[in-house]
């Protein structure tokens, strides 16, 4: 495999530079993901970190083909919602986000560029949906290929859940069952960070016990959730996880097995999941599939995500109130 693309930060260019740049054969990247809590032990800024370290590491694994391609890299985007409804956290609605990512791609639209990948790596249904709501609306105003990474790769690797326990359960360092649950500071995460920016981890994660939303319901004499092996994922499973998973956020931090956590796994899990997502861009960008081939398994029910009287009827439902927005 030859050396990786160049990737060039947007906010470093001259005007004499940006010139040089022919938008047609350009990649424009921004990741979109929070600020939030991520246990006592992960920088808060996890997520958009790990966004950006995934979006990246795609240039490493894509086809030689594409690799004479400008790459530009946008600074994050942390408006993000279904946030961890902690102090640290910064909660946004998710219309706010749709907003944003429309003008945003609108504005590149009209500049030529007809390639940009959204990166992300929170795992919040109304968050991403939003995410490929924006896209949707760019696409279909100006015709080109504006799409969600992380909607794409859980379409292909979960089956629209936030757990990877499928896709990293045989690599090496993994205890398979530490995988279960692992959703949010995790084994996953921790090891991430690590790989990433380890200076910013703090290292009494190693101490820090294992827990997840279904233990958590268990020991408060609470049915768990189904499992993610019991079949297609309907949107009863997914509205009774994300009910769950509010109520425990808002007493613990994290859920998963952080303790395991080590740099070398979160460098044979970035590569992994780089790997699989420069396949996908790959297809993109020959044409194999279009941006309707990337919405995530739950796109059909945005309606009971993003509508903003609905969300309120099934927060009122389970007596959730968010505490930070």
């Amino acid at each position: 495999m030859s050396d990786a693309p160049q990737l060039l930060r947007w906010e470093t260019l001259t005007k004499k530079q940006f010139d040089r740049i022919d938008p047609a054969r350009a990649v424009v990247m921004v990741t979109s993901s929070p600020m939030e809590v991520h246990g006592p032990h992960l920088p808060l800024g996890a997520d958009a970190l790990e966004g950006e370290g995934l979006a990246e590491r795609v240039l490493r694994f894509l086809p030689d083909v594409h690799r004479d391609r400008t790459f530009l890299k946008l600074p994050f985007v942390y408006a993000a919602t279904d946030v961890v409804p902690q102090r640290g956290s910064l909660h946004f609605r998710p219309s706010t986000n749709v907003r944003l990512l429309t003008d945003l791609g609108h504005t590149l639209a009209m500049q030529g560029f007809h390639h940009i990948f959204v990166s992300n790596f929170h795992g919040g249904p109304r968050h991403f949906l939003s995410i490929e709501k924006a896209c949707r609306r760019v696409n279909r105003r100006h015709g080109i290929g504006m799409v969600s990474l992380f909607s794409l790769l859980i379409r292909r690797l979960t089956n629209g859940t936030s757990e990877l326990d499928d896709v990293l359960g045989s690599l090496p360092g993994v205890n398979r069952t530490d995988l279960e649950g692992d959703t949010h500071g995790g084994l996953v995460e921790t090891s991430q960070l690590l790989a990433l920016h380890g200076d910013w981890v703090d290292p009494e994660h190693k101490h820090l016990p294992r827990q997840t939303v279904s233990t958590w319901l268990e020991s408060n004499g609470e049915a768990p959730r189904g499992s993610a092996q019991d079949g297609p994922r309907s949107v009863l499973r997914v509205l009774r996880h994300y009910r769950g998973a509010m109520r425990f956020f808002n007493e613990q931090t994290y859920s998963g097995a952080p303790a395991g956590a080590s740099a070398e796994l979160g460098e044979r899990i970035l590569d992994t999941l780089a790997g699989k997502a420069a396949e996908a861009c790959a297809e993109l960008l020959d044409g194999k599939i279009g941006p309707g081939d990337c919405h995530s398994p739950i796109w059909k029910y945005r309606f009971l995500f993003l509508n903003p009287v609905m969300m309120r009827l099934s927060e009122w439902a389970i007596g959730h109130r968010n505490s930070i927005g």
